[in-house]
């Protein structure tokens, strides 16, 4: 395993661990590996939001909670169209940060609602946990 390798391997176990996003870069340009898109990018496990409706556009992917989306990259704050939960529990998305105001659930995955488009609320979106 070349150190570059392991050391992408460490800060991904680090932010799984934390419960945050995880974002990978490739040190290695050589090969192109295909990449994954819209609801088919949202790994197992993890409570999936994206920017754009039917699963396009920027991805953040949860294993605990996200107390303020305006502090994470991605431009989701007030701004998550499209939801995926792929976790054995449901999952309480709110208008405000740090689970305050409205809130609506989305169902645990195999449930109907588990995935798709939000309504207007998703204007409003900017923290969810597990409820």
């Amino acid at each position: 395993m070349r150190v570059g390798t392991r050391a992408g391997l460490v800060l991904m176990a680090s932010a799984l661990v934390a419960g945050a996003p995880v974002v990978t870069a490739s040190a290695s340009t050589s090969v192109a590996a295909p990449s994954v898109a819209g609801y088919d990018a949202c790994p197992r496990g993890r409570m999936c939001i994206w920017h754009d409706r039917n699963g396009g556009g920027a991805r953040l992917s949860f294993a605990h909670k996200a107390r303020d989306l305006s502090e994470l990259e991605g431009g989701l704050n007030d701004h998550v169209l499209s939801a995926w939960n792929r976790t054995g529990r449901r999952w309480c998305l709110y208008e405000h940060a740090h689970y305050k105001g409205d809130k609506r659930a989305a169902a645990r995955e195999p449930l109907v609602g588990s995935k798709g488009n939000t309504t207007e609320f998703g204007y409003k979106i900017s923290s969810l946990k597990p409820c």
